[in-house]
C-alpha cells in the first residue's frame, strides 16, 4: 500500500482564523463605539461594511483551508480522494489501465487517464516536488 497526502499550504488553522476574526471585530466595534459616542453616527455604516467584507473573506478562506488530495494504491486499485470546500470526492481506478498525463505550459497539470475516466490530480503539489511526485506515481501505474 502506498499513499500520497497533499494539503493546501495555509498559514492559519480555522481556530486561529476564528480568534483573529474575534479580535479584529472587537477592535473595530470598540473604535466605532467611541466615534458613535462623540456623535459621528456614520461610522456604524463603514464599520458594518468592513466587518461584512472581513466575514466573507475569512469564510472563503476557512472553507478551503482544510482542502486536501489523497492518492492511495492498494494492490491494483488506485483511489483518488479530494476534499474541496468540505465536499469529498473519491475516484477509483485500476493501476493496470491508468496512465499519467502531463499537460499545459508553465505549471503543468497532471491527469490520470483510464478507459472511462479522467481525474485531474496534483493541485497541492509544490512546484519543485512535482517531477519527483510524477516519477513515484508512474512506478505504480501500468505494472
Amino acid at each position: 500500500m502506498r499513499t500520497w497526502l497533499m494539503k493546501r499550504n495555509c498559514s492559519f488553522s480555522p481556530k486561529q482564523v476564528g480568534l483573529f476574526y474575534l479580535s479584529i471585530v472587537s477592535f473595530s466595534l470598540l473604535v466605532a463605539g467611541y466615534f458613535l459616542f462623540i456623535g459621528v453616527w456614520m461610522i456604524i455604516i463603514f464599520t458594518s461594511i468592513e466587518i461584512l467584507a472581513l466575514t466573507i473573506a475569512l469564510y472563503v478562506y476557512t472553507r478551503h483551508a482544510l482542502d486536501y488530495e489523497k492518492i492511495t494504491i492498494v494492490g491494483k486499485q488506485l483511489f483518488v480522494e479530494r476534499s474541496w470546500g468540505g465536499k469529498i470526492q473519491i475516484d477509483e481506478l485500476n493501476t493496470l489501465w491508468t496512465k499519467l498525463h502531463r499537460s499545459g505550459t508553465g505549471r503543468p497539470s497532471l491527469t490520470l487517464k483510464s478507459s472511462t475516466k479522467e481525474v485531474p490530480i496534483g493541485f497541492f503539489v509544490v512546484m519543485n516536488e512535482q517531477e519527483q511526485f510524477e516519477k513515484d506515481l508512474e512506478k505504480y501505474l501500468g505494472v
